[in-house]
């Protein structure tokens, strides 16, 4: 089961994701809210992995006061995957996101096991998930029934999810 280490949204963000989920599963399409028996929430992950030792989390606390800071959300991005698609909401790439990610990799990629290669330098594409495993007439069905507008939210947590224990720690940003 997959680790990582993700970056938690705001509660207005996280209830417009969420409100894009509950859009999906009333069209009878998958979603992403579904996943992990309800235990998923709206997140932008910055590493994965096999697995993250709990040495992890002074790292995190030192990364987390970078936060909140804005994140601002796109449009659709596709993931193709096989014959199935991954339909996810872009995460615009600003300096300072850019920055907690490199820091990120460089303070607690160490810790990650098996680190997806796509979680790299350059190789990382931000986003949050709506939907994985979407037939190609899903992924247009989708496309068609949300809307894409921008949302200017704020990145406020960071959580390392245990995916085998099923278990999170969150750390939060500054409270100012």
């Amino acid at each position: 089961m997959a680790h990582s280490i993700e970056i938690l949204l705001d509660s207005d963000t996280d209830a417009a994701i969420r409100d894009q989920w509950h859009s999906l599963e009333a069209a009878d399409l998958p979603s992403a809210g579904r996943v992990r028996s309800g235990t998923n929430r709206p997140h932008c992950t910055l590493l994965a992995g096999t697995s993250i030792a709990g040495a992890a989390d002074p790292a995190l606390g030192v990364l987390a006061q970078r936060l909140p800071f804005a994140l601002t959300l796109g449009g659709a991005l596709v993931f193709p995957a096989g014959r199935r698609f991954t339909l996810v909401r872009a995460v615009i790439p600003s300096a300072e996101l850019l920055s907690v990610h490199a820091t990120a990799l460089r303070l607690a990629g160490p810790q990650v096991t098996d680190l997806a290669a796509h979680c790299g330098v350059g190789d990382w594409t931000p986003h949050v998930t709506l939907a994985r495993r979407l037939t190609a007439e899903q992924l247009v069905t989708a496309l068609q029934i949300l809307a894409w507008p921008t949302i200017a939210g704020r990145a406020t947590s960071l959580r390392r999810w245990d995916g085998d224990a099923k278990t999170e720690h969150v750390t939060a940003g500054r409270a100012c």
